[in-house]
């Protein structure tokens, strides 16, 4: 909820030092103003102050001794934080913790980094004077593979279980018993993973001792190098601090100044680091031998034959015989390299990026409706929300960092609304949840749209003075009723009337959505009507309000902002625009491309007719990650020649004439862009494995080879240098022009717009009304049907999404420890109970799940997150092959595939077959 500070300065003094400071602050914070310091070990900045060690006494003078963390200051006081008695009260205090605690401190993990041992230490406790009263030993608890358990060193600050709550917001830990026997207990003392912990370590980086730890220090001992990067999961852009010691990743921590994540991480981010180091990394390029076989090749002969093949395709069939994608896996830098070779080097706008299948609703919306293709707010103005809407998303489990705010801002009071055919964990906390229909997303949303017109709910000097089409809409929308929409979406209308006047009840209401919308069927449309009701309602432009996609990959805003996409150059400036192709001829030396570039669906179906004859996939899993897997194979199959750069061998790759070995985030430098427009560094943090290349370098050394010079080095046979390639995206991307290295080093992260070196960056777009394209534009949302819907034969329908536990195609987790959790071990069908009774399917039985384009054979998962008719899988795991089942339907404007609405029926496997598996 709004969250404002409305209270006065009042002075205080600290050791003799006058300090002015807020008059709700406490007396720590006054401390600290002053660059000052007490010693504490239950204190955290990330929690609310809890008061239970003491050692953070301070003198206030003329009274009796307080906790300077949670103690508010007065005003004119006077405070002591070093004194002859509070030495005497630390060193009792110190010495009644450690007469508990374990003193073999050269054989602890914590040794030089310990809370307690640096505390003991300032007060000049060696040995405590007291027997340990300690009345048994607790074994030290290694079941789970990341979080391991020691209760002989804990000494009861309860950071851990505060963390889990007021951080993480999973309220699984728990302190049980009393005095010397108090222990930490996740659930009802059941175990970590058993109590549904979600691992994202916050215990570990909150616990002041050894009490908890992870497995790489245990195992390999303190880092000697320290790098501080962003994060190659999800969009979220966590900053992580990555030790390094003889080369390999000891462990990864989340960086506690991260502007993204204030100091917290997920699963992934903590843990899936050890797909780095995995011993079937691609170290070599290899060629298709005429059998089909591949041969290790050196990589001169790789780069001379990939040189020779694009120039001979391009040259004879035309440039608009070549198509690439890029990847939001990779930097800024390497995706602007590669959408400029494709138009400089081979002549062409036919690049794109797995936003296509993701989120490029959102952009295509945002921009049309707004002005440029991106959220609106920024993370932190969840806190500053009093109502959240959250359409088609599951944060907690796709993005957990932000999923996690979002919880702390609904339990500080924030309302919440939920459209999902699912019961998500934010579903199952949310005031009011719409369980539609898969495919309805239209027909809902035009019902709001329909209730905050018919009830007056709107901001009518805010829609006069700042948007156009009103008029249209209003009329478009008559017949749109909640009850009109219940026949589509199943959704009580009375539900849909309370979910609009809930929203439109809020002083500062943000809509939230991903890509349970944008996948959905006619994601445009749906993307075009949140917009409007934000515009009818006036919830634009201030903290707390705003229209957010929240995207999905790590670099997929990123890849799209420097162009690697079809109809735009970087900054989304269209590549028909002369202004924009002028710039381009002055940089780059060459006219641009005029044609009208293919999109990834386009691809696909241009080599089927015989007119694409060759690509260049730059570290995307198409074979597994896009819908109607055999179409796409059939095409992968059907091309003269086929370039993958990728870390693994994957079902993509094993399609290719030539695969070439690229790297991991942790090997390169660059720049990324997370979800909400923020600019953050990635840094190198170990060397590259031998006989890889940096993807950028590999995309240079073929320019080159092919007689271009992209001015991305320093000189042939230099690596590629990613501030002159930052410095031309600014020169070419009015949205970027103040974006540079040294900026970002200074200030940590920028968000665009950032117009100048001076502009400070915009964490709010479009404020007070000044849209970026003059006024906001109130679209019409036509309802239309998905593209294919159940019947009698295939009368389920199935959606698909993410787990906590992996990432997209799972190429990277699955190859780290993460995939020892159970729930991250195989893919399942989530089935309803009364579905599961009426189809004859049992809880870890065999199922087939069949679509009109195909079979795959899973587990079932009786639960009630799913709602009777509909299934729900992921499509983390190679081999069930979930997108071998999904049509190829696109939303209209933007080719995006409908993984999110399949008919499908179920067939139980019978115990026989079973016996086979």
């Amino acid at each position: 909820m709004i969250q404002q500070n409305t209270s006065k300065s009042v002075m205080v003094v600290i050791d003799g030092l006058p300090v002015e400071v807020p008059s709700d602050a406490t007396i720590l914070s006054a401390i600290r103003k002053l660059n000052k310091d007490v010693p504490t070990l239950c204190y955290s900045d990330r929690m609310k102050p809890y008061g239970a060690c003491r050692t953070c006494l301070v003198e206030h003078v003329g009274r009796r001794p307080v906790a300077a963390c949670h103690t508010p200051v007065q005003a004119g006081q006077s405070y002591r934080t070093r004194s002859p008695l509070l030495s005497r009260l630390r060193r009792n205090i110190t010495e009644l913790i450690v007469s508990d605690h374990p003193l073999e401190c050269l054989d602890c993990t914590a040794n030089g980094r310990c809370d307690l041992q640096q505390l003991a230490q300032e007060v000049g406790l060696r040995t405590p004077r007291y027997e340990n009263p300690r009345t048994h030993n607790p074994p030290r608890d290694d079941s789970h593979p990341f979080i391991k358990l020691e209760m002989a060193k804990c000494i009861g600050c309860a950071k851990c279980v505060r963390a889990c709550d007021q951080v993480q917001g999973s309220f699984i830990l728990g302190m049980e018993g009393r005095g010397y026997d108090t222990r930490v207990i996740a659930g009802n003392d059941t175990g970590f993973e058993e109590a549904n912990c979600v691992s994202c370590g916050q215990c570990v980086v909150e616990c002041p001792v050894a009490a908890l730890e992870e497995p790489g220090t245990r195992a390999f001992g303190l880092p000697d190098t320290t790098v501080t990067t962003t994060c190659s999961y999800c969009g979220v852009g966590c900053s992580l601090n990555v030790n390094v010691k003889d080369g390999r990743v000891v462990n990864i921590v989340p960086n506690p100044q991260g502007s993204a994540n204030l100091g917290h991480a997920c699963v992934k981010g903590r843990f899936a680091h050890q797909f780095v180091h995995s011993e079937d990394r691609l170290t070599s390029p290899l060629i298709r031998r005429t059998g089909g076989s591949f041969r290790e090749a050196p990589w001169d002969e790789a780069l001379a034959l990939i040189a020779e093949q694009f120039t001979t395709i391009r040259d004879k069939h035309g440039p608009e015989a070549f198509a690439a994608i890029s990847s939001s896996r990779c930097t800024n830098e390497e995706n602007y390299l590669m959408q400029k070779f494709t138009r400089v080097v081979m002549g062409t706008n036919s690049i794109d990026n797995c936003s296509r299948v993701c989120h490029s609703p959102s952009a295509f919306a945002l921009g049309a409706a707004l002005g440029t293709g991106a959220g609106t707010n920024s993370f932190q103005d969840v806190h500053q929300s009093d109502v959240l809407m959250i359409v088609g998303a599951n944060p907690t489990e796709a993005h957990p960092v932000f999923g996690s705010r979002i919880k702390q801002a609904v339990l500080a009071g924030a309302k919440l609304i939920v459209l999902d055919p699912r019961n998500t964990e934010l579903a199952r906390l949310a005031d009011i949840h719409l369980p539609l229909r898969p495919g309805s997303n239209v027909a809902v949303v035009n019902a709001m749209q329909h209730v905050l017109i018919n009830e007056n709910l709107i901001n009518q000097e805010f829609i006069d003075r700042f948007s156009e089409g009103y008029d249209q809409i209003k009329k478009e929308l008559a017949s749109c009723t909640p009850e009109w929409a219940s026949e589509i979406s199943g959704v009580n209308p009375d539900q849909i009337r309370q979910a609009t006047r809930l929203y439109a009840s809020g002083n500062a209401a943000q809509i939230l959505w991903g890509l349970g919308v944008t996948e959905a069927g006619h994601g445009s449309n749906t993307v075009f009507g949140l917009i409007n009701m934000g515009v009818m309602t006036g919830n634009f432009g201030r903290p707390g309000t705003g229209t957010n996609p929240i995207r999905g990959q790590n670099n997929v805003q990123g890849a799209s902002d420097v162009g690697a996409l079809p109809n735009v150059f970087s900054d989304y400036r269209p590549v028909t625009d002369e202004q924009a192709r002028k710039d381009h001829l002055q940089i780059w030396g060459v006219n641009p491309p005029a044609n009208k570039g293919l999109r990834i669906p386009d691809m696909f179906n241009a080599i089927h007719e015989g007119t694409l004859k060759s690509m260049y996939i730059l570290a995307e899993d198409v074979a597994q990650s896009d819908p109607n897997t055999t179409h796409v194979v059939g095409a992968l199959e059907g091309l003269e020649f086929l370039v993958v750069q990728e870390i693994f061998m994957n079902p993509t790759a094993e399609h290719a004439h030539v695969i070439l070995p690229g790297t991991t985030f942790l090997e390169k430098d660059g720049t990324f862009v997370n979800s909400d427009r923020r600019i953050q560094r990635v840094r190198r943090a170990i060397e590259l494995l031998s006989g890889t290349m940096v993807d950028g370098d590999i995309t240079n050394a073929i320019a080159r080879r092919m007689g271009v010079d992209l001015h991305a080095d320093n000189g042939p046979g230099t690596p590629i240098n990613p501030t002159k390639i930052m410095d031309e995206i600014a020169k070419v991307s009015p949205m970027w022009a103040g974006v540079s290295y040294q900026r970002l080093e200074e200030h940590g992260y920028l968000q665009w717009p950032c117009t100048s070196k001076d502009h400070p960056g915009t964490e709010i777009v479009h404020r007070n009304g000044r849209f970026l394209r003059g006024k906001a534009r109130l679209t019409p949302t036509p309802w239309q049907e998905p593209g294919e819907l159940p019947d009698d034969e295939y009368p389920m329908m199935l959606t698909t999404g993410r787990q906590l536990f992996h990432y997209n195609v799972g190429t990277m987790t699955r190859r780290t420890a993460v995939s020892q959790l159970t729930r991250g071990k195989e893919e399942t069908l989530r089935i309803h109970p009364a579905d599961a009774q009426r189809m004859h399917v049992a809880h870890g039985g065999l199922v087939d799940v069949i679509s009109r384009r195909g079979k795959v054979r899973v587990r079932v998962e009786v639960t009630k997150a799913t709602n009777p008719g509909t299934v729900f899988m992921t499509f983390h795991f190679p081999e069930s092959r979930t997108n071998l089942l999904i049509s190829g339907a696109a939303d209209e404007y933007t080719g995006c595939p409908e993984y999110k609405v399949c008919a499908v029926r179920l067939e139980p496997v019978m115990a026989a077959a079973c016996s086979r598996e």
